[in-house]
């Protein structure tokens, strides 16, 4: 009986599988560099608010990298000052953003880029719970397109 009640108690709160679909700050910038490094651009673009002001530019500039090259990205959290608090809705994150950009046009072309990244992200609730997007995103050269030299 044990058993049925607490089978029943997880298919009606969602299982243990909703804990590890919950979108937080620390999955989101996950999702993001997995996003970046599968070339999907659109995908990696719902990390942002649309109503940042780099919107555009950066929507441009995740085309542009998919686009020419082969991306391997890594971001890793170095810092979140409102680690401690579990009920903030805006966290502000001290990023160690690595990317390995390889062209596709010439494969000996291969740019390593590795940048702290200071990122504000937001949560914004709905209907059906909340999503994070990043607000703020300094510097955003790390996004650029490759530049021939």
């Amino acid at each position: 009986m044990r058993t049925i009640a607490l089978s029943l108690l997880l298919l009606l709160s969602g299982g243990p599988a909703r804990a590890a679909d919950a979108d937080t700050p620390y999955t989101r910038i996950a999702k993001l560099a997995s996003f970046i490094s599968d070339g999907e651009p659109v995908g990696a673009l719902e990390a942002f608010d649309k109503s940042m002001k780099q919107y555009g530019a950066i929507a441009e500039n995740l085309q542009a990298l998919a686009a020419q090259n082969d991306v391997l990205c890594s971001i890793d959290v170095v810092a979140d000052k409102e680690a401690d608090n579990d009920f903030s809705d805006v966290h502000h994150l001290d990023l160690d953003w690595y990317m390995m950009l390889k062209s596709r046009a010439d494969s000996s072309l291969v740019e390593r880029r590795r940048q702290r990244v200071a990122v504000t992200i937001q949560l914004f609730k709905g209907k059906s719970g909340g999503v994070w997007r990043i607000t703020a995103l300094s510097p955003d050269t790390i996004l650029a397109p490759v530049t021939i030299k």
